[in-house]
């Protein structure tokens, strides 16, 4: 674990955390107990903080005139790149941060510990270090396991890091988590990254070895999109509206003294060492990829296109937001006259969802979605509720497809770096062959009304028709395509090598437990939280 060793500190039993009692206890105090100690250990308390905003000084850095060169018609339009490969998707947020003169703003739900976050934290730090003001946003849901680490680079004259809707790490996470439930359970799952103002790359990718291809044993399917134009000023002003925002504290107001046994230059040494080994790993040696030149000559090819970005607002967070993210895309959705195809990696559409769905299907909308299977799904009860939705919606001729783990992985066989499971990571949606969503946005409740997402819609019909087709060249070999069998029940189709079809009455699993843990998870009344 080369960013934290031995420093990751403990957990302090002080402050709120509830005192020992006798080993019967007083059961029939719990109840005031837990009240008691709700009214005292709520939110860390919001300090006075100078609100900072997106560099403008930008126009005459190297991205700058890269963007300039990339034949920027100048009328409104943004500049669109799709990034689906995961090493390559990485390596440009790599070799962009390398080129960053002003400023680098980056906003993200996980930040792992791992060989790919490594490799993203040490170019935050080169970028500092050569004078680049950094300003990073983490949801604070992962990150107290490199408090230490996190706590030392705030220490840098130009790092910034704050941490959104925060744990108390007097009281530890479980504790905190159920005595202020309301708050903690509501996350800021938005992605983005921007470097000087000039180019941003926004979609459904974390920062982890699994959503860039690195796991050796699995790894998601995921989509961002690089943008130019004026849809990154509307980034740029979604980020800051979070910054500045009362749910992002300060990294070293929340973590404290408990975490400051780390020096800058200690924290300095271990994170180079760190993305140096990471670097040297038959992953890190295949990232070049062809982006450094690319970037470098130009030669990195954009098309401009009306594109606008759909967000929702840091109010969302204490539930106070008037208008959200699901109410922007869902007229873009019933806009639809011909098709509309759906990937989303945790599906549960409930009865709305359904409706909807079912809707567009019946009045003559050709509607696709491809989600994951039970193998993939990593999130058992997603997938037990979900399933509660299936026969709705094949009845109402609903196109469902469920990928499968098998899934070769031609991004890492194209590195030389061996075959992996894969997983449907990917957060999108195309109307009509011309209008295409990417972004953070899964089609649950837990993204509809809990979580803050965010994303770009693209008017494209030339990049979503090209997108829908690679879709369907792969669908079949790819994932299980359901049907309704003439019993009524589900049947589950698997392309094979010789041009023929199997059908599975019973929904493939590797695992019986797990079938069965997901069918007790579907009978749980917790789809409102999924």
């Amino acid at each position: 674990m080369p960013w934290r060793e031995d420093v990751t500190g403990g957990r302090s039993a002080g402050g709120c955390a509830p005192a020992r009692r006798g080993r019967t206890g007083l059961l029939w105090l719990a109840p005031l107990i837990l009240l008691t100690l709700a009214s005292a250990c709520g939110a860390p308390a919001v300090e006075e903080r100078p609100a900072s905003f997106a560099a403008t000084d930008t126009g005459q850095t190297f991205l700058a005139r890269r963007v300039r060169a990339l034949e920027n018609p100048g009328d409104g339009r943004s500049g669109v790149h799709l990034l689906s490969d995961g090493p390559a998707a990485l390596a440009l947020r790599l070799v962009l941060a390398e080129h960053a003169e002003r400023s680098i703003d980056a906003q993200y739900y996980i930040l792992h510990n791992d060989a790919t976050g490594q490799l993203f934290a040490g170019q935050l730090l080169m970028a500092a270090d050569r004078g680049v003001h950094v300003r990073l946003l983490l949801d604070d849901m992962y990150t107290a396991e490199y408090d230490a680490m996190t706590r030392a680079l705030t220490g840098h004259p130009n790092i910034e890091i704050r941490l959104y809707n925060p744990f108390r790490r007097d009281i530890g996470r479980a504790i905190g988590g159920l005595l202020d439930f309301g708050r903690i359970n509501r996350r800021m799952h938005n992605k983005s990254m921007t470097f000087d103002s000039q180019l941003t790359i926004v979609g459904g990718r974390n920062i982890g070895n699994e959503y860039f291809a690195a796991d050796e044993t699995s790894n998601y399917d995921d989509l961002d999109i690089l943008a130019a134009g004026p849809v990154v000023g509307e980034v740029s002003g979604v980020f800051d509206a979070y910054w500045n925002s009362a749910f992002a504290l300060p990294a070293e107001s929340v973590i404290g003294e408990r975490g400051a046994e780390l020096s800058l230059d200690e924290a300095r040494a271990r994170l180079l060492r760190s993305y140096e080994t990471a670097l040297g790993t038959e992953y890190g040696a295949a990232l070049s990829h062809g982006i450094r030149e690319a970037v470098a000559s130009g030669r990195l090819g954009l098309d401009w296109v009306p594109a606008e970005v759909m967000a929702d607002p840091p109010e969302k967070t204490a539930g106070a937001a008037a208008k959200v993210l699901a109410h922007d895309t869902t007229p873009v959705l019933l806009s639809a006259r011909s098709e509309v195809v759906v990937a989303s990696a945790y599906f549960v559409p409930g009865p709305g969802g359904v409706a909807l769905l079912s809707d567009l299907a019946r009045r003559g909308v050709r509607v696709v979605v491809l989600t994951n299977s039970l193998d993939s799904n990593d999130v058992e009860p997603v997938h037990g509720h979900y399933a509660r939705y299936r026969k709705a919606l094949l009845e109402a001729g609903v196109e469902l497809w469920e990928l499968r783990a098998e899934r070769e992985r031609p991004d890492r066989d194209f590195l030389a770096l061996g075959q992996s499971g894969s997983a449907l990571h990917s957060k999108a949606f195309v109307v009509d062959r011309r209008k295409f969503f990417i972004g953070s946005f899964n089609w649950d409740p837990r993204s509809v009304r809990i979580n803050t997402e965010m994303g770009i819609l693209i008017d494209a019909p030339e990049i979503a028709e090209d997108a829908v087709r690679r879709l369907e060249e792969h669908l079949p070999d790819s994932a299980y395509r359901l049907r309704l069998g003439e019993d009524g029940g589900i049947q589950w189709l698997a392309w094979q090598e010789d041009g023929t079809w199997i059908a599975y009455a019973r929904e493939p699993s590797i695992s019986p437990w797990r079938r069965l843990r997901t069918g007790i998870y579907g009978m749980l009344p917790i789809g409102s939280q999924l």
